[in-house]
Formats: C-alpha cells, sequence, structure tokens
C-alpha cells in the first residue's frame, strides 16, 4: 500500500505536466513583444561571420544563415527594406575588402544600408555538444545589430545570442533525416528565432512543436 502511494506522489509532477499540455489549447499563444522596435523603413543588410572551420564543413554556411533571416525578416517587417543576400554574398567574397575588420558606418556605406545586422557563428554543427554520437542540427551565434549615420554610435544598439537545434527536445527522433536535412530545419529556426527578436509576436503556450 505503502508503496503504491510513493509511485503515485512520485508520478503526479510527471501526470501533472502532461495534463497540463493536453489541455493547452494548441491554437492559443502568449503575446511576446520585439527585444528591438525601432527598424521601421530602413535599409538593413545581414552579414554573416563563420570561422575556417565551418566554412571548410559548408561553404555556403554563411550564405544558408543570411538567407534564413533575410527571408524572416521581409516576412514580418514589411516595410523595412532587406539587401538582398546575394549582394552581402559578392560583397563579402568578392569585393576585395577586409570586411571583417571593417566599422558599421564603413560597412553601411559600402552596402548602401541604415543598419548592419551582424551574426558571429558559434557552433554550426549536425552532433550534440555533450554526447557527439546523437544527431542534431545546431546553430549558435551573437547577433548585434549596429546603426549607421551620423551621431550613431559605434556600439552596437541591440545585442543578444540564439541558439536554435533540430530536433528540440519535444521532438521525437529524426534517424531517417541526412545531416543535410538537420541542419537546413536548425538553420531555418536560428532566422526565425533571430527575426522575430525584432517584431512583436505570439509563442505556442505549449511550446516547440513535437514531431
Amino acid at each position: 500500500m505503502l508503496s503504491g502511494l510513493l509511485i503515485l506522489a512520485m508520478s503526479a509532477p510527471w501526470a501533472g505536466c502532461q495534463l497540463a499540455y493536453f489541455l493547452t489549447d494548441p491554437d492559443r499563444g502568449r503575446p511576446v513583444q520585439a527585444e528591438y522596435n525601432k527598424i521601421g523603413n530602413r535599409r538593413v543588410a545581414v552579414l554573416v561571420w563563420a570561422d575556417r572551420t565551418t566554412l571548410d564543413i559548408d561553404p555556403k554556411a554563411r550564405r544558408r544563415v543570411c538567407d534564413a533571416i533575410t527571408y524572416e525578416m521581409k516576412k514580418h517587417l514589411p516595410d523595412a527594406v532587406l539587401i538582398p543576400s546575394r549582394d552581402v554574398q559578392a560583397f563579402q567574397e568578392e569585393g576585395g575588402l577586409n570586411w571583417e575588420s571593417m566599422r558599421a558606418s564603413e560597412l553601411c556605406k559600402q552596402l548602401k544600408c541604415d543598419l548592419v545586422l551582424r551574426v558571429d557563428l558559434l557552433e554550426y554543427t549536425t552532433r550534440a555538444a555533450a554526447t557527439k554520437e546523437l544527431r542534431r542540427g545546431r546553430v549558435r551565434g551573437t547577433v548585434n545589430l549596429y546603426e549607421c549615420g551620423e551621431g550613431a554610435m559605434t556600439e552596437a544598439v541591440y545585442e543578444t545570442e540564439i541558439v536554435a537545434n533540430f530536433p528540440t527536445d519535444r521532438q521525437s527522433s529524426i534517424n531517417e533525416l541526412t545531416d543535410g536535412e538537420l541542419m537546413r530545419e536548425a538553420v531555418a529556426q536560428f532566422g526565425q528565432a533571430t527575426a522575430k527578436k525584432f517584431y512583436d509576436h505570439e509563442e505556442s503556450l505549449r511550446g516547440p512543436e513535437r514531431r
């Protein structure tokens, strides 16, 4: 009798969490305000930095991340003007300039924009950090937004760090997916998470979608 009560008591928190999940309306969400809401109708260039190891693994890593962020920002910030990622890529690879050491004001002048959103990739992998034998798409990077123009600060006006994993803890095994497909999903989620910092939105009360 006592053991049965102990089992029931120990399982109660888990059961409560499960019950709360299933009783939550999947269509309901909680409002989340933009962390930086002053982009407006300005011109924005997304610049992605990656180390040599990352580029050796995936030469298109910068372009993929830039595309994902640019797509989401164009979708949810219709008044903003996003510099096409192909133009940014051409500037990075073909311009013959050491763009990594350039100030934001110089970058804005070269790319004809008002804001520079710089993303420095810290992780870009399909192997979990703690358990290398597990496959999981993971993208982690710092995000810094710089304003340009007369009187603009040299420091970033907004900064954060973004982490995107695929599958998430709520998602099931993805043994049937290739490493490329894992990274494509992780990059897409990274783009979504980055763009959401700049517009009001809703997040599901259930958390990440189950798969």
